[in-house]
């Protein structure tokens, strides 16, 4: 595999860009777990798998829709590469969420908790990349993975007692989430990224609607007046909104098109913040969290990592006058 371009002032643009996307990542969180209850409460006795397929079958939809409005390029550009790569991009990106939107509709699982399972990506990213492309990972890198693995396992207190369904399922997406990276990492550099992008939604769109047909009690969700219950709740139509413009199309726009400037082990030591943005904007929106001394120790292990990525290079050989 190419390495990312050693490109000073790009690899500090990509730093602070995949780190924005962070803050709308975080936010999801708490938007998808409050939109999967809306649609819990519309459709009571039906299955969870049903209601994610349908919440991520809408926000994928919106996300079609509305990025050829933002980005005329995701069209413009499309290519038989695009669609070839947005095809490949999209199995481990659909599969990882809906793995990921059925574990937090669990009750027993808060936002934060389920960022912070989800964050667990980091260990997995380098260990795939590293068995793909045979190759270690930059000392900073390792560093940060030990310090971001400590930071997740502390946030919500010393680890006791076994995880649960959904906190299970969320480590199932957080290993899917890791083979999303290295996937994106070569589709972005072998056709357009915009265009990629927009590949990705259509296809994942199908793999919803195709989770959604199959799931128990998804085809009623596609009745006339399903659609109709559904298209009448403003709480689940804001969550998904919101989700579909800011989690969804800006942030994966920025990520295919920066996450090429950097390996992807260092782009997965970025991606910890987002755990530490979900945790504060769950703090202050929703009522599912409690502010503890295990929540600052586990978020400074998180940003401390990501500093460890930055800072912790090899040293050049000295230069000597011949």
């Amino acid at each position: 595999m190419t390495p990312a371009p050693d490109n000073p002032r790009n690899r500090r643009i990509a730093t602070f860009a995949l780190l924005s996307t962070c803050v709308f990542w975080g936010a999801t969180f708490t938007w998808m777990k409050q939109g999967m209850e809306a649609l819990a409460a519309d459709f009571p006795g039906t299955h969870e798998t049903a209601l994610g397929a349908y919440f991520l079958l809408v926000r994928f939809a919106l996300a079609c829709l509305l990025l050829p409005v933002f980005i005329p390029a995701s069209l413009r550009t499309l290519n038989a590469a695009s669609w070839k790569w947005g095809f490949w991009v999209s199995l481990p990106f659909a599969i990882g969420f809906l793995l990921q939107i059925i574990g937090l509709s669990q009750a027993d699982v808060p936002p934060s908790q389920s960022a912070f399972l989800t964050s667990l990506f980091v260990v997995a990213t380098p260990i795939l990349s590293s068995l793909v492309y045979r190759r270690i990972p930059p000392l900073g890198v390792l560093v940060g993975v030990v310090l971001a693995t400590t930071g997740a396992a502390f946030i919500q207190g010393p680890p006791q007692g076994g995880l649960s369904l959904g906190a299970w399922l969320t480590i199932a997406a957080a290993l899917v989430f890791g083979g999303h990276i290295l996937v994106t990492d070569v589709a972005t550099k072998r056709a357009p990224p915009m265009a990629v992008t927009m590949t990705m939604f259509l296809f994942s769109t199908l793999w919803m609607l195709l989770a959604l047909l199959v799931s128990p009690g998804g085809p009623a969700l596609l009745a006339p007046a399903a659609l109709q219950t559904a298209a009448l709740d403003t709480s689940f139509l804001l969550m998904v909104s919101l989700c579909a413009v800011f989690a969804t199309v800006i942030a994966m726009s920025v990520l295919n098109r920066w996450q090429k400037e950097l390996l992807p082990s260092r782009a997965a030591i970025i991606y910890t913040a987002e755990p530490v943005f979900a945790t504060l904007i769950s703090l202050f929106f929703s009522n599912r969290e409690t502010l503890t001394v295990w929540l600052f120790f586990g978020a400074g292990m998180i940003l401390a990592a990501n500093l460890a990525a930055e800072l912790i290079r090899p040293r050049k050989p000295a230069t000597t006058l011949p």
